[in-house]
């Protein structure tokens, strides 16, 4: 962008933004105003989203209305003067009704203060069963998942929750995929995570979670960072007072081990929290390959079979403080330490050989990995409310250090034909990978409501990162006896990134329309640096990202939404680097420091039907990515060397249709039913010519909840994925099926939860991809039907309830 642009836009941005610091908007006059709060009567938590309804006392016709907002509140505005009557609804909840309402000149402005709505029970058997949250809720720039309504949630991670909700895909590694892509950003209460995507999600223990809202157009306040969207991560917090906790231990067949314990502490203008969390897990499975490479008329063939354990394990200590300073500020106070990682042992046996008949060689793989790390963080929050409801102002600091390493130990065993050592000195070989990272964030936030419906929102945010990395390759010398270090992989790396943001987010009501219009704008500045080669890459790009979001409710329980935003991926790290990294024998990893980032516009309606009892949801969206980055892999004939790269080569097209009904058929059975269907197009540059490359792709979740009896719990899971492209190839289908059952006792504070995951061992992954003088064949069988109990214990009672601390996500509109 040239740099009269650039001081365009950047100026507007700080215009809108000191604008929202010196708007005060005025309401608009000629009317009535009816305001109030809704409120659980049981709880005392707000109740939002509940129907808010004015009709005329004389002949009952609707008037006006409104739905609450997170707080609860409700704020009706150019009522006529008259005579009235409210009605208050939402699911779950008896309906209230607040008679004698008048509006007059002189009493034009009425609070109606709080209303409590108290649940709905349905008498079945003799049985009283308390109406519950539904598993997964649709708000209006959202989805969330209820995770306390899901029985696998016990002794299972974010990850396990993630697989049965819409939209999303977990293939056998653990990898997340959202709406087909697995570029996404991962917060945990609204703020940033110390660990990467998946590494995160698999961290946190299901145990622990309120709920997850996937948000897959999230506005301008929000980084851009993830094409598919933001996964937020919401943590159980509890609001009573006095002293709670929670205690999980979990164990499962193959090796797999994990236990947490939460306590809380509230007292006056103090809430005091902690937890420690422990986990060991092994996962094993087997392996296949086969590849092929052909260099002139001559095809050489490596087939292997092998055994494989994934391992995790991890310690985490957490805590934290919330302290009210008065009734319109609060101060927090957090940080966790940690320390784990993940690592793989692979045994198998491998056959090189050669078409027409050449050499065969036979040898036993035998391949170590390792990665740990130690990391810590600290972050705090200052929240300010001025006397008008919703203006506020926000300030959040954050800061991460992690340091860590990855390990890696091949053994080459030469054999005959049979397996048997023919060689009694194999080929060694070892490499380090090591190095600290810091991150440093700050982020202003500052909201005003303007007009009588309107909000005005602006920010400044600020992320710092650092991190070095240093490599080594060395193999074993028999005659010297004596590691030797190959100086052409040893590097030592810097890399340093700034970005500076500024925004803007206007909403308000335009008859009947709720609307939301923003605009971001960031400043990156990044330098990568390897010091025993003197190679250099700069960064220093200015991008806008703007946002739209529409609403529009009809007769009550219908709801229209559209949206539209643009988003940015940017390259990881170790994409980047700019020098060769060893794999095995026959694979090496390059780095491209030139890969520029995607970017993605990304376009949605949808369509909410609110039913008695349940849900029914229509969305369709269309993602268009430029600058794809995409992993090429190219054959060195000379060598016979298989590279792989990231390169800016391909752009993609995804149209599709997400359906999702959520229903209580009785009071004992729950049907969630999600499907989704895109076409993918991809536009694929790797050869000479572009070739646009399609395929039409659909996924589903079905989840059968019963309830047996007044305590006892049975859900049943199944999910079906379809064979997809990739960029060079093809990935096959995968489906499985799951079954949880779950026994509580002692008034529900003490439960037990049997767990049986992929009951039929249909879980695979398969996948082939093609290059001009390549080709390979992968298939991967996990661990199946895996056994595991979990039993948890609640301290006091404690509840599964929403956070209350300042610095979490809110609502976009």
């Amino acid at each position: 962008m040239d740099k009269v642009n650039f001081k365009n836009i950047f100026s507007a941005l700080f215009l809108l933004t000191i604008c929202s610091f010196i708007s005060y908007g005025n309401e608009f006059a000629g009317g009535g105003k009816i305001e109030g709060q809704v409120k659980d009567a049981g709880t005392d938590h707000p109740v939002e989203f509940a129907n808010v309804t004015v009709f005329d006392a004389n002949d009952s016709t609707m008037v006006t209305g409104g739905i609450t907002g997170e707080s609860g509140k409700f704020d009706l505005n150019n009522i006529p003067m008259g005579s009235y009557y409210l009605r208050v609804q939402f699911i779950g909840y008896k309906t209230k009704t607040i008679p004698d309402i008048i509006l007059t000149e002189n009493k034009h402005k009425l609070d109606l203060g709080t209303i409590r709505l108290g649940m709905t029970a349905i008498e079945l058997q003799a049985a009283t069963i308390t109406a519950e949250k539904m598993a997964i809720e649709y708000k209006l720039d959202r989805k969330v998942i209820n995770v306390s309504q899901d029985l696998d949630a016990a002794g299972s991670s974010a990850i396990e929750v993630l697989e049965k909700a819409p939209s999303v895909r977990v293939d056998i590694n653990g990898d997340v995929f959202l709406r087909g892509s697995s570029n996404f950003t991962v917060l945990i209460d609204g703020k940033p995570s110390v660990l990467d995507a998946n590494e995160a999600l698999s961290q946190i223990p299901a145990n622990t979670i309120e709920n997850i809202e996937i948000i897959t157009n999230p506005s301008a306040k929000f980084d851009p960072d993830g094409t598919a969207g933001i996964i937020n991560v919401k943590l159980k917090h509890t609001k009573l007072s006095g002293f709670s906790g929670m205690v999980n231990a979990t164990a499962g067949t193959g090796d797999k081990y994990a236990s947490d314990l939460y306590l809380n502490y509230k007292n006056g203008d103090f809430n005091l929290y902690g937890g420690i969390e422990w986990n060991d897990r092994k996962f094993p499975g087997s392996d296949k390959e086969r590849r092929e490479t052909y260099i002139n008329d001559t095809t050489q063939i490596r087939e292997s079979i092998a055994d494989h354990t994934w391992m995790r394990h991890g310690f985490t200590l957490k805590g934290g403080v919330d302290y009210s300073i008065d009734e319109h500020s609060t101060f927090s106070l957090g940080g966790e330490y940690g320390n784990g990682g993940f690592g793989m042992d692979n045994f198998g046996k491998v056959n090189e050989y050669s078409q027409p008949v050449g050499s065969q060689k036979y040898y036993l793989s035998d391949n170590q990995f390792r990665w740990t790390r130690h990391y810590f963080s600290v972050n705090t929050n200052y929240k300010k409310q001025f006397k008008q409801e919703g203006h506020e102002f926000n300030i959040f600091s954050y800061y991460s250090n992690r340091d860590g390493e990855q390990k890696q130990e091949q053994r080459e065993i030469i054999t005959d034909q049979n397996w048997n050592p023919a060689d009694p000195d194999p080929h060694l070989l070892r490499s380090l990978e090591a190095g600290p990272s810091q991150r440093f964030r700050v982020e202003a936030d500052y909201t005003k409501p303007v007009f009588s419906s309107g909000k005005l929102e602006a920010g400044y945010h600020l992320r710092l990162d650092w991190e070095s990395e240093d490599y080594f390759l060395e193999t074993f010398d028999y005659d010297e006896s004596a590691w030797i270090t190959d100086d052409n992989y040893t590097k030592y790396s810097n890399y340093d990134r700034s970005i500076h943001a500024i925004y803007g987010v206007f909403s308000n009501e335009f008859k009947g329309f709720e609307y939301q219009l923003g605009l971001r704008g960031e400043y990156t500045y990044r330098n990568i640096s390897v010091a025993n080669t003197g190679e250099n890459s700069l960064v220093d790009r200015f991008d806008y990202f703007p946002s739209v979001h529409l609403s529009k409710k009809v007769m009550d329980k219908n709801q229209f939404m559209a949206s539209y935003s643009r988003r940015i991926e940017r390259p990881r790290g170790w994409y980047l680097e700019p020098f060769e990294t060893y794999i095995d024998e026959q694979t090496r990893r390059i780095g491209n420091p030139s890969l520029l980032p995607e970017y993605t516009d990304s376009y949605e309606i949808g369509y909410l039907r609110t039913l008695p009892a349940g849900t029914l949801l229509f969305e369709s969206y269309y993602r268009k990515t430029n600058n794809k980055i995409t992993s090429i892999q190219t054959l060195d004939e000379e060598s016979g060397i298989l590279y792989n790269q990231f390169r800016n080569l391909n752009n993609d097209r995804a149209l599709g249709i997400e359906a999702s009904w959520i229903y209580d058929l009785t009071g004992w059975f729950n049907l969630n039913v999600s499907a989704t269907y895109y076409n993918y197009r991809l536009e694929d540059k790797t050869e000479e010519t572009i070739e646009m490359r399609t395929s039409n792709n659909w996924d589903s979740r079905l989840l059968f909840s019963f309830k047996l009896l007044e305590n006892t719990k049975l859900q049943i899971n199944l999910a079906y994925d379809s064979p997809t492209i990739t960029a060079q190839g093809q990935a096959e289908e995968s489906y499985y099926s799951d079954l949880t059952l779950r026994q509580d006792f002692f008034d529900k504070q003490l439960s037990a939860t049997l767990k049986v995951g992929d009951i039929f061992a249909t879980r695979k992954r398969e996948s082939t991809s093609r290059g001009e003088n390549f080709y390979i064949y992968e298939y991967r069988k996990p661990e199946s039907r895996i056994f595991s109990l979990t039993l948890s214990y609640r301290i006091n009672n404690f509840k599964e309830q929403k956070t209350d601390r300042p610095a979490e996500m809110g609502s976009d509109m």
